[in-house]
């Protein structure tokens, strides 16, 4: 009588770990998936030496609404090796990270270790009240 007892329970715990594997965690992504959004764009750059084969790009797409504040990243990229000029990039996020913000900008680096190779010395607004959509221009400045 107890080992029939103990098979029931043993499988009433497996069909219960069974559901919540294929009813909680596979439900869940593909909805959180759906939500998801890109920003895509070319990054273009051109530097007076050649490009150091272990130079990277960095791309982040940032809330920058408070001006009194250090700004919020909401994505980021970050692309190694780097291509030849222009490069592309897709920031993938979700619209419920946007939070409050209004104003939304993308910003880009290319970099070798801790050196700063080149950089955008104008804002590049997107989404929000003031930018634009898919697909964004980010022009770098050499850095000397």
């Amino acid at each position: 009588m107890r080992i029939r007892y103990l098979i029931l329970a043993i499988a009433a715990l497996s069909l219960t770990a069974c559901m919540s594997w294929f009813g909680g965690h596979k439900a869940s992504a593909p909805a959180q998936h759906a939500l998801m959004r890109s920003l895509t764009g070319q990054v273009e750059y051109s530097l007076s030496q050649p490009l150091p084969a272990d130079a990277w790009l960095e791309v982040t797409l940032s809330d920058v609404s408070l001006m009194d504040a250090p700004s919020r990243t909401i994505a980021h990229e970050r692309i190694a090796p780097v291509g030849a000029s222009p490069v592309e990039f897709m920031l993938t996020y979700d619209p419920a990270d946007l939070g409050k913000g209004v104003d939304f900008a993308v910003s880009a680096r290319l970099q070798q270790g801790d050196k700063l190779l080149a950089i955008n010395d104008e804002r590049v607004s997107v989404l929000g009240r003031s930018g634009q959509g898919s697909p964004v221009r980010v022009v770098l400045k050499a850095v000397p």
